[in-house]
């Protein structure tokens, strides 16, 4: 399959569909353009991921996976068979490169496909995917010029296990993209409101993990994953209040991370409120400190677009008050993404207000088709 990854910007067609896979939810949604750069969406399903199906970034079950996908679409009755669906970001690699700048098209491909990407894989280059998208020309601080390339590239093994799970529901992959691209995708219009000078910050807290990257003029300049999503939320209460994990989920919905002007209570409160607050607080101290530190290395990196704005999305986004807690912590504005709103899609599907932030990577995979 050449160019297994895709730029970020969609190509014209008449209906998209694009497929999320993560490890706890599988979600289908299909987009149609209108007119210029208006669209509808005509379908956005979901249902839980099996339990073992997907295991670190790896569809490990592709029976189970497509059963579901099979059983979406009959239900749903969605006739599209060509799809585009996503790795997780932190499997893939994903490096800014700076070549020589008068490099003509053939001979920039053999040097980062067959050159480059060797020096930036942990993983032997024969059993990876390998895609590149020339950016623009820079000029070092000697002076020289240089032509940036976004170079991205995942295991084999890995893509091949979302295209196996797809196939064998009878539907046809297109596409296999990086869920931040995807994203990011989805919510362009919005990353062209900012300044090519400033820098964002996109934190993405999912259920598995959060994933940071830095931005400028929309592309990553920067990407880290950090372990700490929901799911470690949910097991932190769990364990803090000996709740069976499907409650400790429920509750979490209706904990709020405590903003500063909250925070001066009874730190040795003991009631069932009390310590599910303490254990909310702690994996959140721990979680912000981390992005701290990424976005302190970030900015050690010489000369670099300071940074102006967070951008939240995943299912830990949807939190009360986690923008306005990150923001206090982090001391940058933070804004919760709304893909539905940024695209200003029609509310022919009631899309709630709640899982808005957490949909933004499907949206971006119809998008890629259209």
């Amino acid at each position: 399959m050449e160019n297994i990854f895709k730029k970020l910007l969609p190509r014209r067609g008449g209906s998209g569909l694009g497929i999320e896979i993560t490890q706890d939810q599988i979600t289908v949604a299909q987009l149609v353009r209108r007119a210029g750069q208006q669209y509808d969406l005509k379908h956005l399903v979901s249902a839980p991921t099996p339990s073992g199906a997907v295991v670190e970034g790896r569809v490990e079950d592709t029976a189970a996976v497509s059963a579901i996908l099979q059983d979406l679409f009959q239900s749903n009755n969605i006739k599209a068979k060509q799809v585009a669906t996503a790795i997780p970001t932190r499997e893939a690699v994903i490096r800014l490169i700076p070549l020589p700048a008068d490099l003509q098209a053939a001979e920039l491909r053999e040097v980062v496909l067959n050159q480059e990407a060797e020096l930036y894989l942990p993983f032997p280059r024969n059993e990876a995917y390998v895609d590149y998208q020339p950016l623009e020309e820079v000029v070092d601080p000697d002076g020289v010029r240089r032509q940036e390339v976004l170079l991205t590239a995942a295991p084999r093994s890995i893509v091949e296990s979302y295209i196996q799970a797809i196939e064998q529901a009878d539907l046809t992959p297109q596409v296999v993209d990086i869920s931040s691209f995807a994203l990011i995708r989805a919510v362009r219009s919005k990353l062209l409101e900012f300044s090519p000078e400033e820098a964002l910050a996109l934190v993405v807290i999912q259920a598995e993990a959060t994933e940071l990257s830095i931005l400028v003029k929309g592309i990553p300049r920067f990407t880290r994953t950090i372990p700490i999503g929901t799911w470690e939320f949910k097991e932190t209460l769990s364990r803090a209040l000996d709740l069976p994990p499907g409650q400790a989920a429920s509750l979490l919905q209706s904990l709020t991370p405590p903003l500063s002007s909250q925070s001066k209570g009874n730190t040795d409160d003991q009631s069932f409120s009390g310590r599910g607050q303490a254990a909310l607080r702690r994996i959140l101290t721990e979680l912000t400190e981390e992005i701290q530190r990424s976005l302190d290395f970030y900015l050690s990196q010489g000369e670099v677009a300071p940074l102006s704005q967070l951008l939240l999305a995943g299912p830990g986004a949807t939190m009360n008050q986690m923008d306005q807690y990150l923001s206090q912590r982090l001391n940058l504005p933070a804004t919760r993404l709304d893909p539905v709103s940024i695209l200003a899609l029609p509310d022919n599907i009631a899309v709630a207000e709640e899982i808005r932030p957490s949909i933004g990577t499907v949206l971006g995979l119809g998008l890629r088709n259209l």
